[in-house]
């Protein structure tokens, strides 16, 4: 489908707009935005006195939004913020249209420089930045500027050098910048490797840019040898060095092997992604709540969303964290975002959390709602008396509503007349009538009680409700087995522990057939989170984290559902012996733009194990050596063996660190199940510390797998 372009919102970007706009921890100002004349990929900003002059990279934008009027907020990927203010909603638009293209534009024209060469693409942006006169050279300066950019530490006397060497009339053009950093940037480490497969060897590096040593042939073989991939094929007749070193170093060469999953099995066979107050950017007595978190929840692929329903003015319900300061969202907002973004990443099923606090009435429009707004996506039982599960499957596509159970209606649905149904319906303390100390104000009393009645009267379950609900929420009882396959157990992170110390062989039998959520304690007012292993260990399904703190909980939860938002627990256990050489490092920079201007890093890769608690302390604590001053490229050749017994249980994470003697800081993890990795010379794709990408910064590493 050809994208439609707004060539008014296209051209006010290419030739300049003044516009009123505040950026990241900065006072509001006025600014001319317009399209870099040297370098498509980037949006210069430029004072109208001449006093300020910026730049941002269009390839590293994460989001526009609008949620203000006539306000446009563009977040990279850092989480740095650009606020545009417009006249009208119509300037808006046409800006943000114009912004849309030039992104999609940005971004091919990445991918083509990319597949060309991975250094050059990189220095390229950081050129624009770097020539401060902008007359397409650099001068000493301007080039010592671009290095430091690029982290590359090299002495000022080597760098002087290096620049004489090259330079013309006391500066660089882009040709000889070219071949000058093509010879800083060389991967010396996979020299011996690119020889050992190349069939013509003389002349190796006396013009490695037009010089062909590497044909088709050779590079499917190095594939198939190395890399354990068959279906390989070249995509041109001859490959120089760099060729090959942009084939190891390119994203599509990362550690991580996506698998075919099975959906033939009933829901209770998986586990799910699951988060928990879902509508929350922050903490939990504070913060904010909006739909953008439900947005991202859905992109970085959770599929099971809580909401907190409140009353709300006008009979319109809200979901909110009740009885704080955390703001009021509109119940009708968020199923709409639920439409619009639950099968952004995949088409598994969504389940619908509903913590219930609305009178029968707001619960009745609740019902409305969802039947309005998802129509056909919503799942509504068909057999209540079906002994397992509905498959995945079957579930593409459709979102799922979890509501507390009522015995009255399923006894119906089920046909049991004297109501003797086990299913252990959930009674929750706000049930409970208030007690009255007896020295309190009659009027005080009678208002209290008055409270408890409305009370009584807002935990009624709704009928309409219930009616398309697919997963009643029940107590968790062990000794006997409900009568109904369309449950779910909430148990907390602590009680859950207790439960399978005590049973957990029960347990286990119990979770073959039906569901249990673990949640976390509402003590975690900070939003932090708990140890996801132990519970999914166990077998429980959903094991719901505060998706707002990306911990190393998180990380865990990013690896084990990396693959897909659904994962099939194994019933074998999977044995693994795993040799991993950790060669190099590229692009290891500061998260802090400052500190990454001031600060060279001191970086080291550690490997971790998390997961079954047997693989978990049979395992070493992996570490290379620290390289001093070389974020760009530090060279480690570092080797260690993983051996696990229970691999299907596990994740396996690489975290990349600067050492200090004031602390160590992270500078980029990754994390992934075993059963994902790829043998051979990949890299590991390394995200920051809110699990986003990081540009180029990856560990190459050389994997075997014994099984």
């Amino acid at each position: 489908m050809n994208q439609i372009v707004n060539h008014q919102g296209v051209n006010l970007l290419v030739y300049g707009i003044l516009i009123r706009i505040k950026m990241h921890k900065l006072k509001r100002t006025q600014i001319i935005l317009f399209l870099c004349p040297n370098e498509a990929r980037m949006i210069q900003m430029l004072d109208p006195l001449g006093t300020f002059n910026n730049y941002f990279d269009l390839t590293q934008i994460s989001d526009m939004t609008s949620e203000e009027q006539h306000k446009l907020k563009i977040i990279n990927q850092q989480g740095n913020y650009i606020k545009l203010y417009f006249e009208n909603q119509i300037q808006l638009n046409m800006i943000r249209e114009g912004l849309q293209y030039l992104i999609g534009e940005a971004f091919r024209i990445q991918k083509q420089l990319d597949s060309c060469n991975q250094i050059w693409s990189n220095a390229l942006k950081l050129i624009t930045k770097s020539d401060l006169d902008m007359d397409n050279r650099l001068n000493f300066k301007e080039f010592q500027f671009l290095i430091g950019e690029l982290q590359i530490e090299i002495s000022e006397r080597r760098l002087i050098q290096l620049f004489e060497k090259h330079q013309k009339n006391s500066q660089l053009n882009e040709a000889t910048l070219y071949k000058l950093l093509m010879e800083i940037t060389r991967k010396h480490e996979i020299i011996q490797l690119y020889q050992k497969y190349c069939s013509k060897q003389e002349g190796l590096f006396d013009d490695p840019h037009n010089t062909m040593l590497m044909n088709a042939h050779d590079l499917e073989t190095f594939f198939l040898i190395e890399q354990g991939q068959k279906d390989y094929k070249a995509q041109k007749q001859f490959y120089n060095f760099y060729d090959f070193q942009n084939i190891i170093c390119n994203q599509e060469n990362t550690i991580f092997q996506a698998k075919e999953l099975d959906k033939s099995y009933p829901l209770t066979s998986y586990y799910i992604n699951s988060s928990h107050n879902t509508y929350l950017e922050t903490n939990q007595l504070t913060g904010q709540s909006s739909c953008f978190a439900y947005q991202d929840a859905f992109k970085m692929g959770f599929k099971c969303v809580e909401l907190d329903c409140w009353d709300g003015q006008d009979g319109e319900p809200n979901v909110t964290h009740g009885h704080t300061l955390v703001n009021d969202i509109k119940f009708i907002d968020v199923i709409k975002t639920v439409r619009e973004f639950a099968f952004f990443k995949d088409d598994n099923p969504a389940i619908l959390s509903l913590e219930m606090h609305c009178s029968l009435k707001q619960q009745k429009r609740i019902a409305e709602i969802l039947k309005a707004v998802l129509g056909d996506m919503l799942f509504v039982i068909k057999d209540y008396k079906q002994k397992q599960f509905a498959t995945l499957l079957e579930l593409q596509r459709k979102v799922l509503i979890k509501y507390k159970a009522d015995e009255e209606f399923l006894s119906e649905k089920l046909q049991i007349r004297d109501h003797s149904l086990s299913l252990y319906c959930t009674q929750t303390q706000d049930d409970l009538i208030i007690q009255f100390e007896d020295d309190m104000d009659n009027n005080v009393q009678l208002k209290q009680f008055s409270k408890t009645l409305d009370n009584k009267q807002v935990k009624k379950s709704c009928r309409d409700i219930l009616e398309i609900t697919s997963l009643f929420a029940v107590s968790l009882k062990l000794n006997n087995n409900p009568d109904l396959v369309w449950v779910v157990s909430s148990v907390s992170e602590d009680k859950i522990q207790d439960t399978i110390k005590k049973s957990q062989g029960k347990f286990y039998d119990y979770v073959k057939n039906y569901f249990v959520r673990i949640y976390p304690l509402g003590l975690r007012f900070d939003s932090s989170n708990y140890d996801p292993f132990p519970s999914w260990t166990a077998g429980a399904h959903m094991v719901a984290l505060n998706i707002q703190t990306k911990d190393i909980f998180m990380l865990y939860n990013y690896g084990m559902f990396l693959n897909s938002s659904y994962v099939l627990r194994q019933n074998c256990d999977i044995k693994m012996t795993i040799f991993v050489n950790i060669l190099s490092a590229s692009n290891l920079v500061w998260e802090d733009e400052k500190r990454r201007q001031q600060e060279i890093v001191d970086p080291y890769i550690k490997v971790r194990i998390a997961g079954n608690k047997e693989d978990v302390n049979n395992s070493e604590k992996w570490r290379t050596e620290t390289i001093q001053d070389n974020g760009y490229h530090p060279i480690y050749n570092y080797k260690c063996k993983i051996q696990l017994k229970h691999a299907q249980q596990d994740v396996i994470y690489f975290q990349a660190y600067s050492y200090s003697l004031l602390g160590d800081s992270l500078l980029g993890q990754y994390c992934l199940s075993p059963l994902n990795l790829r043998k051979g010379y990949r890299i590991v794709p390394l995200l920051n510390s809110q699990l986003k990408p990081l540009n180029s910064s990856h560990v190459l590493v050389n994997i075997k797998i014994e099984y």
